[in-house]
């Protein structure tokens, strides 16, 4: 027997006003890093409650340049899920790190906090808890590992955006936070790719509440390249001038 319908990989949600918006896009003067993009980076910390948000071209540029900004380098450990994509470890690999595998809860194929702890070792310096298939993980309880091992956490929230959950002195008084506030990671980074909650065709994005992190991020997604006066080691006054501080994309 031959099935006629079947479940695609992805079948993106695309309508006539997000199409529009595209062609204002393409016939402005901003194709790439213009105001339509910081105006999509205000919407995403509106919408989670983090503070910051740095655009990117896909989730992967998302999870490496949120290692770098963790100054993850060779010899550093980073604990992340073993049911995930490529990414979340190929993202500890580009900087040198090793990725260690924790196993999972049964119930919600979430790294489990408590297998993340017995892989904690003097090299580990991070932590990428992965929110599969767009569940959630024990964020509380990551985050309090974190804190007791003085660990950087980058949530994989690639598949997550819009996601909610409570945490226990909200929980009974109807109080839930959304995926993206930040209080128990450091970063949190997110993919439109068209298999997920939203898409741009491609692209990405690293959320934060931290201003120096932030400040690294936004240099590192532009060649490492920065203009801001308090930032520069130079004191040149042009408007042309500009420092390469790091080796950004």
């Amino acid at each position: 027997m031959r099935l006629n319908k079947y479940l695609h990989y992805s079948h993106q949600s695309i309508n006539r006003e997000d199409i529009a918006s595209v062609v204002e896009v393409l016939k402005s003067d901003w194709i790439t890093q213009g105001p339509k993009v910081k105006e999509f980076e205000e919407a995403l910390c509106k919408y989670t409650g983090a503070k910051y948000a740095v655009a990117v071209s896909n989730g992967t540029a998302a999870l490496h340049i949120s290692c770098l900004a963790a100054g993850i380098e060779t010899g550093d450990q980073v604990i992340t899920s073993p049911i995930t994509f490529a990414a979340s470890a190929n993202s500890v690999l580009y900087g040198g790190g090793k990725p260690v595998f924790a196993d999972v809860e049964e119930d919600t194929i979430n790294i489990d906090p408590g297998e993340i702890e017995k892989k904690v070792t003097k090299r580990t310096k991070a932590i990428i808890p992965v929110h599969f298939a767009g569940h959630p993980c024990d964020m509380e309880e990551i985050g309090r590992v974190a804190r007791r091992y003085g660990l950087t956490v980058i949530e994989d929230a690639a598949h997550a955006l819009g996601a909610e959950y409570q945490i226990s002195r909200l929980r009974g008084n109807g109080g839930w936070i959304r995926v993206g506030d930040g209080r128990f990671s450091d970063m949190t980074i997110l993919s439109f790719h068209p298999v997920k909650s939203i898409t741009t065709g491609e692209g990405g994005a690293v959320l934060t509440n931290n201003r120096e992190i932030y400040d690294r991020l936004s240099i590192l997604r532009n060649h490492g390249i920065t203009r801001q006066k308090k930032a520069l080691q130079s004191k040149h006054e042009g408007p042309w001038y500009y420092e390469m501080q790091a080796l950004g994309f």
